[in-house]
């Protein structure tokens, strides 16, 4: 009876064991199945997250790229536009004939020219860039002093803007031309590009002021659209419509950044007019040029004190001077 029970307890513990063995083997069995699937869950949920990452990358990258090629455009035309200026300046101050070949207008003067056939040496204020915030400060300075200037514009069509085109052309002085846009990318891209943006702003002057403008500066100077652009089909088609295009040959560098002071444009403006029969000096009307309008009065008065010099506008009948096209 004994050992009956024994075989008994026996066979029920090893009962129990198998059990537990099945058990085990079950767990072992369901972690061996569902491990791979949990993590092919978790790695799809992993590569989807990565994916999203980079291609939020991939768009600030592009974005990052975009930024430094316009950087890249504006640092190149201000380089440009840089070089230009420091060339024109060098010319004067060698008084190299060579030189001055390339920037004055060309000695023989047409007998029509009213403005050039005297021996009065004739000084152009232009202005580039305006109106601004500073176009009617620099109109009264003018009309104190009883002086003609020519102011280069581009379009704004706010109606503060359009007043002061109005009264540019109501006190006599010269309403040239300087793009409608002033973009050298979008200006520069084509002749054709060009065009539109030219009719665009002579159409949207005469609508203003019923004057028919027909003068006109490249943005940058024609070295620097020589150096973006197939300038001379501009110049053609310009030529084509009676327009004229002026560059300069004195520089107030009134551009340069940081900005210069009021005594440094003063100086700028009026050390090398002696050089020239016919000195056009190139300032700016822009909300960054403070200095400018503090300089003018001191520009108008060196220049009205140097012997047989008058201040004149540009006309039609005015001889052009180029910058040398390389």
């Amino acid at each position: 009876m004994a050992g009956s029970r024994t075989e008994a307890v026996r066979r029920r513990a090893r009962r129990q064991w198998i059990k537990r063995l099945e058990k085990i083997f079950s767990a072992l069995m369901v972690i061996v199945f569902l491990t791979p699937a949990v993590l092919c869950v978790f790695l799809l949920f992993k590569t989807t997250e990565l994916e999203k990452e980079m291609e939020e990358l991939k768009e600030q990258t592009e974005s990052v790229a975009t930024q430094l090629q316009e950087e890249k455009r504006t640092v190149f035309h201000l380089q440009q536009q840089l070089e230009t200026e420091q060339q024109t300046q060098s010319a004067y101050e060698d008084l190299e004939l060579e030189n001055d070949a390339e920037l004055e207008e060309p000695e023989t003067i047409s007998e029509e020219s009213t403005d050039e056939a005297s021996d009065m040496r004739n000084v152009y204020l232009t202005f580039d860039d305006g109106p601004s915030s500073y176009t009617n400060k620099i109109l009264d300075i003018l009309k104190k002093y009883d002086v003609k200037a020519t102011f280069f514009v581009i379009g704004k069509d706010e109606p503060e803007y359009t007043e002061l085109y109005q009264r540019i052309v109501e006190e006599g002085h010269t309403l040239g031309m300087h793009s409608y846009s002033h973009n050298y990318d979008g200006l520069y891209a084509s002749t054709e590009s060009f065009i539109e943006d030219f009719e665009t702003l002579q159409n949207y002057l005469y609508d203003i002021t019923g004057v028919e403008s027909k003068v006109y500066r490249f943005p940058g100077g024609s070295n620097t659209a020589s150096n973006l652009a197939d300038i001379q089909g501009m110049i053609d088609y310009l030529d084509g419509q009676g327009v004229a295009y002026f560059d300069w040959n004195v520089t107030s560098r009134d551009s340069s950044t940081p900005m210069l002071s009021a005594e440094q444009i003063v100086d700028n403006c009026t050390q090398n007019i002696d050089y020239y029969n016919n000195a056009f000096i190139l300032l700016h009307d822009s909300k960054e040029k403070s200095s400018t309008v503090e300089a003018l009065p001191q520009i108008i008065e060196k220049i009205q004190a140097v012997e047989n010099t008058q201040i004149v506008p540009i006309t039609e009948k005015t001889t052009p001077v180029h910058q040398r096209i390389n």
